[in-house]
């Protein structure tokens, strides 16, 4: 998940000399920017206004080429509306109004050719700066001609630049065109075109308005004028015959009400692929973002949910999904907003107001936006702006690196900087505040960023001692508790290779699985005792193909490849040596399809395997977990099988963004606990269940979270998460974004679902391990209170209530007493005598705190008590109270009575006739003992 953090950079277009050569009639304001893409590579976008084109390379951020039309070309052509990009980002074709491509070829960017470079040395009374991330290789020699002009004689309704072929869409003859960048060298035509007329699965009728195009899917989105989506591939050349080039299928329809006629609000209007995770979306007229799953090419695409925007924003303007595909940024018509990419909203514009609408355009609506540096900046364009908006991200370090401790201990990364989270090492009552200080900043070396921004992964040891991170090449060590970076000591060694399948911390040693200069894939040892500087990796182990990723279980070391192949290593270690030994690998060819789509690999072995159990047979006895885009897989070995290993698999859960395994003993152990973008998930005793039927769907408990979840703390039992707020206050000339630390306990669900099975012990054993927590029997009052809101609203019968069993458990605590006065006075009075029918009268309870001396809780029964009975009956209790109080010299408690009895009786007759009885009054016959009440303030 992403962040906006603080306030945008604003970026206006250079001034040229040709910008005041002329104008057009059909721009009013020529400087005005239109559209701004992003090539593939991700290093160099554009910006065109009506009459230039201006090319910007992203770090050093700097305008590197510019092309401003004439007067004449305008008039001959009309006005840029748009711009498409080759992928190689050799060609810059302009779409102007006039159904032309103004095409330009765009050369240069190699590190030699240099126009300009930052020198960052102090001289005199300048003092020395450091180079900002990717500033060290300056900025690129870039030279931009003019190529040829493609006149499209039907007009032009939207365009994609494809690998070899330009694809155009024309409206007055409604086609497909397909046309070649260069001529074809075998003597084909320039040109191939299908009609809209002759697809015999397009609706004739309907023309096509927008096209967006996913080399990784092989997939175009096509949206047509009455709002409906179309996923739609490329066919195979045919070698005679009328040329079939489309096959597709309409996913999107807009809905209809019973009266025939359409319902505003579900046209199809904007569009986006997400070929990460293989989902696409939809923006539609009313705001709203339909999300669907690409199951196959066939037509099987499913609606897995619907985006609502925070608030009334307009119709949908743009959707871009982040480069991981982690994140869809939705604009409208006045705002954006952030979801995950299974639908938890993140940050967003609706709580500006219209003073800040006018300061900062950037949240009051959007047009496009383009990622930048792999998702570390966004490039916002506003209506009617002459000025882009960079917008910095701060990135869960899980969407680069999916290692099990980045789940266990948060990190965000942004440009320059690490946030570590450490309310691990604080107090239980300042984890869960938000007021405490629990992010420590830590900066990157600039002699490492200024160089390979932008940062690719990061990854924290299990111990929070250590971190890594990667960037374009190389990587750099850091111990938290000294302070100190290690570096690699040349450029050259740095440069050397690049990480690319995970990196992961055994002790003091960090494994990463990288691509070297000369095409090899190898996992690499270094220890962060010896540093990097010139000292070689402590061990290297090839790897026959491209690595996808790598995973720490206990001594293991798994290690999956591009082959389809999972690897064991089992790791020997210690003052002399690390080795990793080839322990067994299997193939998952016919249970994946696409490896590169497999994001986390975990296992469980059986408890005998696990504690005395030869390593080399792990890999045949484990029960292997697996997330392959948003599926949790789990591969059980069969009982029958032969000499052949053999896999039952059942999908768990799907629409998961993450999971984590917990496999220490106590808490909960061979659980897996998973968040599907809305609840958390957990599958307790995964083994256990499976090993009694694989058929059935396992039990699991739901943990409802309101924020984004980012670390679950198993020692105290809550689950932390980040926010996102806007600030815009009168005082500042501007809005910025800040973020808020959130925590949730989750130890209720646990208990109540272990209380639902009737399994009491099971409940005792593992609410023994939060005993000590200082917010414990806040845990269990919670727990009681959400059962009896449920069954106070909803009766069950007696044999599947819970709310009796979490009474009888609630008694082997001795908070007992206070949590049921706590539960009490948090819930409606309505729902007062279904609790008091289970756990005794208040009159009961009462009187087994003023046994057991527990008198502020017997404070808060009085309170009940006199609420559900009439004053006469419970004043006797308040004067029996307040003299316990007063022998125990609990003075505020002794307030909180006078305060209550003043309450009940505005003339003061009862607090009178209570003083009397304790012989509190000064006067005659009183001992005059009120001026200890007085000394109490």
């Amino acid at each position: 998940m992403y962040w906006p953090t603080s306030s945008p950079r604003v970026i206006g277009l250079p001034r040229l000399p040709a910008d005041d050569a002329g104008g057009s009639d059909d721009a009013d304001e020529p400087r005005a920017i239109v559209a701004v893409k992003m090539a593939k590579d991700g290093t160099h976008f554009a910006a065109v206004t009506a009459n230039a084109l201006y090319v910007y390379q992203a770090r050093p951020l700097a305008c590197v080429a510019a092309a401003v039309r004439s007067p004449a070309s305008l008039a001959a052509y009309g006005a840029a509306v748009d711009v498409v990009i080759r992928p190689d980002s050799a060609v810059f074709a302009v779409q102007t109004a006039g159904g032309y491509f103004i095409t330009y070829t765009v050369a240069g960017g190699a590190q030699p050719h240099r126009v300009q470079r930052f020198l960052f040395e102090g001289a005199g009374n300048v003092p020395y700066v450091a180079p900002g991330p990717g500033e060290e290789l300056g900025v690129q020699s870039f030279n931009i001609r003019s190529r040829m002009v493609i006149k499209v004689d039907a007009g032009i309704d939207s365009a994609v630049a494809l690998d070899d072929e330009l694809l155009v869409v024309t409206s007055t003859s409604p086609a497909v065109q397909l046309i070649r960048w260069v001529a074809d060298v075998k003597g084909g035509p320039q040109a191939r075109t299908e009609l809209l007329s002759h697809m015999e699965w397009y609706h004739a009728r309907d023309k096509v308005v927008a096209v967006v195009w996913e080399k990784a899917m092989g997939l175009f989105g096509w949206l047509s004028k009455a709002g409906r989506a179309w996923a739609v591939v490329r066919l195979a050349d045919k070698a005679d015959g009328r040329p079939r080039l489309f096959m597709g299928h309409c996913f999107h329809t807009p809905r209809h009400a019973s009266g025939g006629k359409k319902r505003h609000g579900d046209e199809a209007i904007r569009i986006a692929i997400n070929s990460r995770f293989s989902v696409i979306s939809v923006g539609t007229d009313s705001g709203r973002v339909y999300v669907y799953n690409v199951k196959d090419y066939a037509g099987n695409i499913a609606l897995l949910h619907v985006l609502e925007p925070p608030a009334a924003l307009g119709p949908s303007t743009h959707l871009a999904w982040s480069p991981d595909g982690y994140v869809l940024f939705a604009a409208y018509e006045r705002g954006w907003s952030m979801f995950s990419v299974y639908g938890k909203l993140g940050a967003h514009s609706a709580l500006f107001d219209n003073d800040a609408a006018r300061r900062d355009d950037w949240l009051a609506g959007v047009r496009g936006a383009v990622w930048v540096g792999n998702g570390a900046e966004l490039l916002l364009l506003p209506r009617a702006a002459d000025s882009l908006w960079l917008l910095e991200m701060a990135k869960w370090s899980l969407a680069g690196n999916y290692s099990w401790d980045n789940i266990a201990r948060t990190v965000l990364h942004t440009n320059d900087k690490l946030l570590l989270y450490r309310g691990h090492e604080q107090s239980d009552l300042n984890t869960i505040s938000h007021e405490a200080v629990l992010w420590q900043e830590i900066a990157v070396p600039h002699d490492y960023i200024s160089a390979n921004w932008p940062l690719q992964q990061v990854c924290l040891s299990p111990s929070g001692r250590y971190l890594a991170l990667a960037g374009r090449y190389g990587l750099a060590l850091y111990g938290v508790y000294s302070g100190r970076w290690s570096l690699f000591a040349s450029a050259d060694a740095e440069r050397e290779f690049t990480v690319r399948g995970d990196m992961v911390w055994y002790d003091n040693v960090l494994l990463a699985a990288v691509d070297t200069k000369d095409k090899r894939f190898e996992v690499r040892a270094y220890s962060r005792t010896q540093g990097l500087g010139r000292a070689p990796p402590i061990h290297v182990q090839q790897m026959p193909s491209a690595i996808v990723l790598i995973s720490l279980v206990g001594d293991s070391l798994l290690v999956y490849t591009h082959a389809n192949t999972l690897y064991q290593f089992v790791i020997n270690s210690n003052n002399f040596q690390f080795k990793l030994e080839l322990a067994g690998q299997i193939s998952i060819n016919g249970i994946v399809h696409a490896p590169s789509r497999v994001r986390a690999i975990n296992w469980i072995l059986p408890d005998q395997q696990a504690k005395s159990g030869n390593p080399l047979m792990d890999i045949s006895l484990a029960t292997i977990i697996f997330l392959i885009d948003g599926k949790l897989v789990i591969l059980y070995p069969s009982q029958d099988s032969d000499d052949d290993l053999k896999y039952d698999m059942k999908v768990l859960l799907q629409n998961v963004e993450f999971f984590t395994l917990v496999t220490a003993k106590g808490l909960m152990k061979n659980s897996i606990w998973a968040f599907d973008g809305t609840d958390i998930v957990v599958w307790p005793e995964i083994l256990g269940q499976l090993a009694q039927s694989f058929e059935g769907a396992p039990q699991y408990v739901s943990i409802p979270v309101d924020y984004y979840p980012l670390s679950i703390l198993f020692d105290k039992g809550i689950v932390v998460g980040l926010e996102s707020t806007l600030v815009h206050r009168p005082s500042l000339q501007f809005a910025y974004f800040t973020h808020i630390t959130r925590t949730q306990l989750y130890v209720h669900h646990v208990l109540v679902y272990y209380l639902r099975a009737s399994r009491e012990r099971d409940a005792l054993q593992y609410v023994n391990a939060y005993r000590n927590l200082e917010y414990f029997g806040h845990a269990l009052e919670v727990m009681l209170h959400t059962v009896l809101d449920e069954e106070a609203d909803h009766p069950k019968p007696a044999d599947s209530a819970v709310l009796p069993r979490v009474v009888k458990f609630l008694g082997h605590f001795p908070e007992r007493l206070d949590v049921i006065v706590g539960c009490t006075r948090k819930t409606e009075v309505a729902s007062w005598q279904t609790l008091f029918d289970i756990v005794g009268s208040p009159k009961q309870l009462f009187e087994s705190c003023m046994e057991l001396e527990q008198l502020k809780s017997a404070g808060g029964y009085l309170l009940i008590l006199h609420t559900m009975e009439p004053l006469q009956d419970s004043s006797a209790d308040t004067i029996r109270l307040f003299a316990a109080a007063l022998a125990a010299g609990d003075w505020d408690l002794c307030k909180e009575l006078t305060r209550f009895l003043t309450a009940l009786d505005n003339s003061g007759e009862s607090l009178r006739r209570a003083l009397e009885c304790l012989d509190l009054l000064d006067g005659p016959g009183g001992r005059g003992r009120a001026f200890a009440l007085k000394d109490t303030g």
